[in-house]
């Protein structure tokens, strides 16, 4: 009989156990899904409200109203050669969607228009036209397929801080540091876009480059930034740097 009663309490125990056990696996899961999901969070926009944009051309200096994603296949296709990896592309699609919304919402400079074809500027834009003539006729297809998938595979993904997008400079390499905006171009500062390392870009073919000029030339670059500027080039450690900017003192 008390094995009977023994029995019948482990059966209990065990009826209770399993959807407790079941239960709290099912909920570590669930939390560790809302842990990945929290880290990597999709930030989209309000697509039809951008689908098309003003972009003036420096060259005719007339604005041409086109879509959006038009636009941002000329500026990838521009900004990045499309033999580089998908991912890559994928990386400057963003960036550039990013880019241009904030030229959007902050109002560009450009009286009517929202952003214009200028690297100097804004950032590089070439029609699909012109684009293609200077590719390869055999990679012409493949390039520019690789290229559309870039941009819709990422379609409405930018980047955002507070809820806003950034203003998401970019560049080809950075010579092993990135640095701060405010000691590029100075003006405000962006908390987001602070000094860091770039291990690895000493592998870019255009990782360091050299350019010689001679002493007079050198004097002449130097006074149309420093009208008072005097060197003695006879005195032998006459050039020296004095101090680095965040960006350089690794």
């Amino acid at each position: 009989m008390r094995k009977i009663l023994c029995y019948f309490f482990m059966l209990i125990l065990i009826c209770f156990a399993i959807p407790i056990i079941f239960t709290s696996s099912k909920n570590k899961e669930t939390a560790s899904q809302n842990e990945e999901n929290e880290q990597i969070p999709e930030v989209t926009y309000n697509y039809k409200k951008y689908s098309k944009i003003k972009l003036y051309h420096t060259a005719t200096k007339k604005t041409q109203e086109i879509p959006i994603d038009e636009y941002l296949y000329g500026v990838v296709s521009a900004e990045m050669p499309a033999g580089f990896e998908e991912e890559a592309l994928k990386a400057q699609a963003v960036v550039a969607r990013t880019y241009t919304l904030y030229k959007i919402v902050n109002r560009s400079k450009h009286k009517d228009a929202d952003i214009c074809d200028s690297y100097t500027c804004c950032q590089a834009w070439i029609s699909k036209e012109d684009r293609l003539k200077k590719w390869e006729e055999s990679k012409r297809s493949e390039y520019w397929n690789k290229i559309v998938k870039a941009v819709n595979t990422t379609q409405g993904k930018i980047i955002t801080y507070e809820g806003k997008p950034i203003n998401a400079f970019f560049h080809s390499n950075s010579g092993g540091a990135t640095e701060s905006p405010i000691n590029v171009w100075g003006g405000s500062n962006y908390p987001y876009l602070q000094t860091v390392t770039t291990a690895g870009e000493d592998a870019y073919k255009q990782y360091k480059s050299s350019t010689c000029v001679t002493k007079k030339e050198f004097e002449e670059k130097i006074k149309k930034l420093h009208s008072d500027f005097k060197i003695d080039f006879k005195q032998k450690d006459c050039i020296k740097t004095e101090e680095y900017t965040e960006g350089r003192k690794s």
